[in-house]
């Protein structure tokens, strides 16, 4: 998922959509919303406009001048991305995204999904996300990894404390605190003990097709609080070459900013925590990090084949930037 910089001339425009969205917000343009729109012209638009002089602008409008079609899709994104700023979307920015997104002929799975979201049509709109969403990947991987079906549910069950735990695949996680000092795997392992982690074949244990995911949060330098997540999120949305990249920053805006809980177990809620000093902007910075990896971890990455470099090579390997 590619941030796309447009030229200067486009950003007004832009933006008079987005803050229309952002003010039709329960509480209108607070301090989340403007955090995002402030993230947006630092790291993506280059710009520096006053948000509250920004006009309105009429669907046709902004359409006569976002042609470029995956431009329009960015936008409508940040769209729904400014909507869950502080909670649930209303009913009516839903209305405004959706009349945007048709004028600009952008067809987004998630504004969909959030339509359910604001009429509290809740059923509808988990079984719409959890089908756009990342747990596609997760599943693949782990019946790649597993071998089949059978073992991909037992390692499922495992992870959810129901099946026998598997002593053979957590030696084999356990075993990376043998490799050596700043190898990718002995950080892999800190991380996990540090932070009271079950590794796979332990009981309530991560899915080991998942298990990219926190090698992400090693190879990015983002902890495990509600704001790593979001950072990490971001950087796996960015590298995810599928049709879910966006559902994946989705995923933890919906969690750690909305207060919406899409995990299966419970989570820290604090609304608007996408409005902290700075935490908008390196999401973005996050996403565009996760852009420039050279692969995508979530696609048939084999992480057993990086475990033993030193965790600089490895990143320079995969493309990591610095912090």
């Amino acid at each position: 998922m590619q941030l796309i910089q447009p030229g200067p001339e486009l950003a007004p425009y832009g933006l008079r959509a987005v803050a229309m969205v952002g003010r039709a917000a329960d509480g209108g343009l607070g301090q989340p919303q403007r955090a995002m729109l402030d993230a947006a012209q630092r790291i993506v638009l280059d710009t520096d406009l006053d948000v509250d002089s920004l006009a309105p602008i009429a669907p046709e409008e902004l359409a006569a001048h976002f042609r470029d079609r995956a431009l329009a899709r960015q936008l409508v994104r940040g769209m729904v991305a400014i909507s869950l700023a502080a909670g649930r979307p209303t009913r009516g920015q839903v209305k405004l995204i959706s009349s945007f997104a048709s004028a600009l002929g952008v067809v987004e799975p998630a504004v969909d999904v959030i339509g359910h979201l604001a009429r509290n049509e809740m059923v509808r709109f988990r079984l719409k996300f959890f089908r756009g969403s990342h747990v596609r990947s997760y599943l693949r991987n782990t019946y790649r990894l597993m071998g089949g079906v059978l073992p991909m549910f037992k390692a499922l069950l495992a992870a959810r404390g129901v099946a026998n735990e598997d002593a053979e695949m957590a030696g084999r996680f356990r075993a990376l605190e043998q490799l050596p000092e700043g190898s990718l795997g002995r950080q892999f392992f800190r991380h996990y003990t540090g932070n009271g982690l079950a590794f796979p074949g332990e009981r309530d244990g991560f899915p080991v097709g998942a298990l990219f995911h926190d090698f992400g949060h090693v190879l990015a330098g983002y902890d495990t609080s509600p704001e790593g997540e979001l950072k990490a999120a971001a950087f796996q949305a960015g590298y995810t070459r599928g049709d879910h990249d966006f559902f994946t920053a989705l995923f933890a805006i919906l969690i750690h900013t909305a207060g919406v809980n899409v995990a299966p177990f419970e989570m820290p809620v604090l609304l608007g925590r996408i409005g902290q000093e700075g935490l908008a902007a390196d999401i973005l910075i996050a996403l565009r990090r996760g852009a420039a990896l050279k692969v995508d971890l979530g696609d048939n990455w084999n992480f057993w084949d990086y475990v033993e470099l030193p965790i600089d090579l490895a990143r320079d390997r995969l493309g990591v930037t610095p912090l």
